[in-house]
């Protein structure tokens, strides 16, 4: 399989849930995960993989705070679980920008970045994308 070229991880750390079906662990339901979980210290700074603009940033109870960007060849990152955001929806970015910080909002078993990559309205695994 060809993978997509390389960006910029977001944040290091460790795959601590990888993307697919899989139990949910808090609700325990079988469920599609829709990207990766990272492991990484709340207050952790999340930087742009790519170009781009930040779509959205909002609030719930599942992703806590959250980000999405999209880079200028349409791929969508999502980033959830935030304690912070450093950046305003409209707004341009620049690879390596600090966007957020890290957190443990939402439901969350422990401080993580939740990480979604769309591509032509399909999320694929993360994995394909950075090198954790």
């Amino acid at each position: 399989m060809n993978k997509e070229p390389r960006t910029i991880s977001p944040v290091s750390g460790r795959i601590i849930r990888r993307f697919g079906t899989q139990r949910h662990p808090i609700t325990g339901k079988t469920a599609f995960h829709n990207g990766v979980d990272i492991a990484c210290p709340v207050g952790t700074t999340i930087i742009a993989p790519e170009d781009g603009l930040v779509l959205d940033v909002w609030e719930d109870q599942k992703g806590g705070l959250s980000l999405s960007i999209i880079s200028y060849d349409c791929t969508r990152f999502g980033f959830a679980h935030l304690s912070k955001q450093l950046v305003r929806k409209g707004e341009e970015l620049e690879t390596g920008q600090p966007i957020a910080l890290s957190g443990n909002t939402g439901l969350s078993t422990g401080p993580h970045l939740h990480l979604t990559v769309k591509k032509y309205g399909v999320f694929v695994d993360p994995v394909e994308y950075f090198d954790f």
